[in-house]
């Protein structure tokens, strides 16, 4: 562990004005810390636990802050196909379905890089209005099967591919996701993915007219709490929330549902209130 971890450790150090002594704390040698920091060593995992405890930084933060700084290839990729979903580009999606598509065929013996190249065509799929093959997802599960204890990666993974799943894997899943991601507590980042992904299964089952189920996700959202600065997440949870009175014949729930429209027209996001305003023209009256 060394080369840019041992850089960016360096910025986060002296960001706190702590010395080498200090986040050592006489465990190893300053010179050994030294060299980790300019890139020239490399650490052992307890050492560098070790450094972050004695800066007070989470390694859920020394992630996010790594993530950020060094725009690593993972986190750009989430970002963007994200992002390329959201706005319907097509173009930055294909680019990194070639990308992947290329690095598995030269790298087969690396199981990721196929994954993230099925995940791209699904999303591509997604984007185009249209269905990925009934492989590619049964690939996606297959994975996330063996996968005993969930992180950031499982969860994206599960977000892409759960519109294509049939009730009952959504059912089954629905419940899965909290005891197979059950740290998401404890990390920020992951307690918003798992709320993003929960909303997005209440908006599934409301597709699908499966009131209870939405209901169930709806509240398992409001049980995890949404902190105050998870805007989208909020707005999202409200919107779903009109949706659901609405299919109950509650006239309240589509005034909500303009109330959110407006809200995220008013903070600027034109393009996604336009398509909020067209899904609810197109519910029209039950």
């Amino acid at each position: 562990m060394g080369n840019k971890t041992g850089k960016i450790f360096s910025i986060l150090r002296e960001a706190k004005h702590l010395t080498l002594r200090e986040v050592t704390a006489n465990e190893f040698s300053l010179a050994q810390e030294s060299k980790f920091e300019r890139g020239e060593t490399s650490l052992t995992i307890d050492k560098f636990l070790l450094l972050l405890q004695n800066t007070q930084l989470s390694l859920d933060e020394f992630q996010d802050f790594y993530d950020n700084y060094s725009l690593s290839e993972d986190y750009t990729f989430h970002d963007e196909l994200r992002e390329a979903h959201l706005i319907k580009n097509l173009n930055q999606i294909k680019k990194w379905l070639h990308y992947w598509k290329e690095k598995s065929e030269k790298n087969s013996d690396k199981k990721y890089f196929k994954l993230n190249y099925i995940v791209s065509k699904v999303s591509l799929a997604s984007t185009a209005g249209g269905n990925p093959t009934k492989d590619d997802i049964d690939v996606l599960m297959s994975y996330l099967d063996l996968v005993e204890q969930w992180g950031r990666y499982e969860i994206w993974v599960f977000s892409v591919c759960q519109h294509y799943l049939d009730d009952n894997m959504l059912d089954y899943y629905d419940t899965e996701i909290f005891d197979k991601s059950s740290y998401y507590k404890n990390v920020h980042q992951n307690q918003q993915m798992v709320i993003r992904t929960m909303l997005n299964l209440a908006d599934t089952w409301l597709n699908r007219k499966k009131l209870e189920k939405a209901l169930v996700c709806l509240n398992r959202v409001k049980t995890i709490g949404i902190p105050i600065e998870f805007f989208e997440e909020a707005i999202t949870l409200r919107y779903l929330e009109g949706h659901y009175l609405h299919l109950l014949e509650d006239p309240k729930g589509k005034l909500m549902m303009q109330d959110c429209a407006k809200d995220i027209e008013k903070y600027g996001y034109t393009q996604a209130a336009q398509e909020l305003y067209e899904e609810i023209y197109d519910l029209g009256e039950l």
